[in-house]
Formats: structure tokens, sequence, C-alpha cells
């Protein structure tokens, strides 16, 4: 049989879940520019390649 939550095992529950996707947010956050920076770096090596003109 299962127990129902008490009110802090809510809370706590609630509260380590906003940490976690505040915490994952400022992660993209952080690492985004430099993982487009990356991508671009690839798409125009792919189009070079190909020998489309850059630019």
């Amino acid at each position: 049989m299962r127990r129902s939550r008490s009110r802090g095992q809510a809370a706590t529950e609630f509260t380590l879940l906003l940490m976690s996707l505040l915490l994952i947010g400022f992660g993209i956050d952080a690492f985004a520019p430099d993982m487009f920076a990356a991508f671009t770096i690839y798409v125009r090596g792919f189009y070079l390649v190909l020998g489309y003109p850059l630019g």
C-alpha cells in the first residue's frame, strides 16, 4: 500500500525539480553560443566541400 505524500515531501520534490530546470537552463544559456559557432563552422565546411561560394 502506498502512503500519500506529506506537504514537506511535495514541497521538496517541487523545489528539486525547479532547481534542476534552472540548472539546465543556465547550462544551455552558457554553452549555446559555443554550440552555435561549432555548428556554423560545420555548415560552412560542408558548403565549401560542395563548392558553393561562402558569404
